[in-house]
């Protein structure tokens, strides 16, 4: 009687049907790696964007609560009044309180800022002295798509699309700050000026 021999590996057929299937688990581990990859990109850039709307609201809506009414003085001498908006390619400059001098340095207690629009960014900046001063460098507070779009409360009640006071020391009642979104509808702000003032 004859011995079959015995079989010690596998067949050729068996070794592509292996490969096959372990290519398919793998494209499928593949696909699901990118996918998780492509979704923590998108979260974290919701999550910054979300961050850089918060940090910006809170930098805004403090600016606008600690307004004064107080007019001041460009480089030149010239008066301004105290709360300017869309003049000279300043969305806002207005002067505000609460100015922390934790260093002690000889400067005031009052703060001229002025918020501009570049083609990518709204940019804040600040004045060492509310009058004579020049500007320091801005800093970037919000990146935009589009340029943003303010409205102003005056004390009769109704919204205006320009701020133009009647007297230099006049300040609106609230701010309106439309900020276009990629998708979707515009972010609105609304924030009360002056509030920790009167």
């Amino acid at each position: 009687m004859t011995e079959r021999p015995s079989r010690n590996g596998f067949t050729l057929v068996e070794m592509l049907i292996a490969l096959a299937l372990f290519s398919v688990i793998a494209v499928g581990a593949l696909g699901l790696l990118r996918f998780s990859v492509d979704a923590e990109l998108a979260g974290r850039t919701k999550t910054d964007s979300i961050a850089a709307q918060r940090r910006f609201l809170s930098v805004w809506t403090a600016d606008l609560a600690q307004a004064v009414p107080r007019p001041s003085r460009d480089t030149s001498g010239t008066p301004r009044v105290a709360f300017e908006a869309n003049t000279d390619g300043v969305l806002l400059r207005l002067t505000r309180s609460g100015w922390d001098n934790v260093d002690g340095a000889p400067r005031p207690g009052l703060q001229k800022v002025e918020y501009r629009v570049t083609a990518t960014a709204l940019v804040r900046a600040g004045y060492p002295f509310p009058d004579g001063a020049a500007a320091e460098p801005a800093s970037e507070v919000l990146p935009l798509t589009a340029a943003p779009t303010v409205r102003f409360r005056t004390k009769d009640g109704n919204w205006r699309d320009r701020w133009e006071p009647q007297l230099s020391n006049g300040l609106p009642v609230a701010v309106e700050l439309l900020i276009p979104q990629r998708t979707g509808a515009p972010l609105r702000i609304v924030s009360l000026v002056g509030v920790n003032y009167q």
